[in-house]
């Protein structure tokens, strides 16, 4: 017997403005109240905004496929915008260099990176000056971390901040058809080739010579014989790009939702056991990735009785999905004291977050070390977003002492 369909709920939403990304959860529960998938004429794609049907999708990748054309935007397949097999054989090659047990030897190079960006910030703080912490701090340390896994001297470690702040508009740029997002996009996409041609150097010295790091191991690895040049290039590109843009940004609005709970942060003070549970209510509450994108294929989709058609994208609303009612109570409240459940901040199924347990890591010792040295701080400014959504963070974030 063949089921009854109905019509998606449609709603036009421009998710670009700074007046949506200053706060976009009211908006975002307007999409929740619509429907379970609905479509937005403007952007040409279905959005999810519920954790359930959003994890579901993450995890079905035969029935949504990664978008391969945004990996292409790196110049070649990545292992984030292609499935499975050669997904698994990408991801295969750095899978144990980024296990929670493997990371614990690099957690002294990570305190000793850590130390180097507080302590002359907390510094200047702690002698009345207001100082911004994103150029100042946060900025630097998950690029200095990937920068020495990989084998990059530090000399180069600015024009990685630089490559990976201009390539984080790409997508948003894509998305973006304003003159303001064309403009967010080639900034990206020219960033994407200065580094691409900085790894291909990279690339051509570790097969004369081989070493240690992730960039040699990609490079002498099994999969590198079986995929092009360009390929082997835009996975280590990409992996620089992951593995410090959403973690500085994380660091960020890690130290704008303390400052504006300080009930909080003095409870984290007294209980470092808490950190690990305050870090995960942070990316909850305030996602960073706020979107993720998947194809329809292998026929349509029918989801809550609406036909979605093959090839249709699918835009999970990561954010919305974070603060469904359906699974945490009073979602919209920031509490460190809720019992922890697993979010989609790091995404969910084969696309996971391969540096997950590293940006955790690095949080963790980040934070104590700026609790021991500075417990009492405060927002000396406003807190601008911008209009990128789709990596949504603060632009700046100047910290002084009460």
């Amino acid at each position: 017997m063949q089921r009854e369909t109905r019509d998606a709920p449609v709603m036009d939403v421009n998710y670009f403005t700074e007046e949506w990304n200053a706060d976009p959860y009211p908006g975002l529960e307007a999409i929740r109240a619509a429907g379970p998938i609905v479509f937005n004429p403007r952007t040409n794609d279905w959005m999810v905004p519920g954790y359930q049907l959003g994890a579901r999708v993450q995890a079905n990748a035969r029935r949504y496929k990664a978008v391969e054309e945004l990996g292409q935007l790196f110049g070649g397949i990545t292992m984030e915008f292609v499935d499975t097999p050669l997904h698994h054989e990408l991801r295969g090659v750095w899978a144990k260099d980024f296990q929670r047990e493997t990371l614990q030897r690099q957690r002294a190079m990570i305190d000793e990176i850590v130390a180097t960006r507080v302590g002359p910030f907390v510094e200047r703080v702690r002698d009345g000056e207001t100082v911004e912490a994103i150029a100042n701090m946060t900025r630097g340390i998950p690029v200095l971390v990937i920068a020495r896994m990989l084998g990059v001297s530090g000399d180069d470690v600015q024009r990685f901040s630089d490559w990976s702040d201009r390539m984080g508009g790409i997508v948003a740029g894509m998305v973006d058809e304003s003159p303001a997002g064309a403009e967010m996009l080639q900034r990206g996409l020219d960033a994407t080739a200065e580094l691409n041609a900085f790894i291909a150097e990279q690339i051509a010295a570790r097969r004369a010579r081989p070493t240690g790091d992730l960039i040699s191991a990609m490079t002498h690895s099994d999969v590198a014989r079986r995929v092009s040049e360009q390929d082997l290039v835009a996975s280590n590109t990409q992996l620089v790009f992951a593995g410090n843009e959403t973690t500085a940004k994380l660091m960020a609005s890690t130290l704008v939702a303390l400052a504006r709970h300080p009930d909080q942060r003095h409870a984290i003070v007294a209980d470092r056991s808490l950190v690990p549970q305050a870090i995960e209510e942070v990316h909850r509450w305030e996602t960073v990735a706020q979107v993720g994108y998947r194809d329809v294929h292998n026929g349509d989709a029918e989801i809550d009785g609406i036909v979605v058609p093959d090839g249709s994208r699918v835009c999970i609303l990561l954010g919305a999905c974070n603060r469904d009612a359906a699974r945490w109570e009073d979602p919209s409240r920031f509490d460190i004291f809720r019992e922890p459940q697993s979010h989609l901040g790091f995404g969910f199924g084969m696309h996971s977050c391969l540096g997950l347990n590293l940006a955790r890591l690095e949080l963790e010792v980040w934070l104590n070390q700026i609790l021991d040295a500075i417990p009492e701080c405060e927002l000396a400014e406003d807190v601008s977003y911008g209009t990128n959504f789709v990596l949504r963070a603060p632009l700046s974030v100047h910290i002084r002492n009460p």
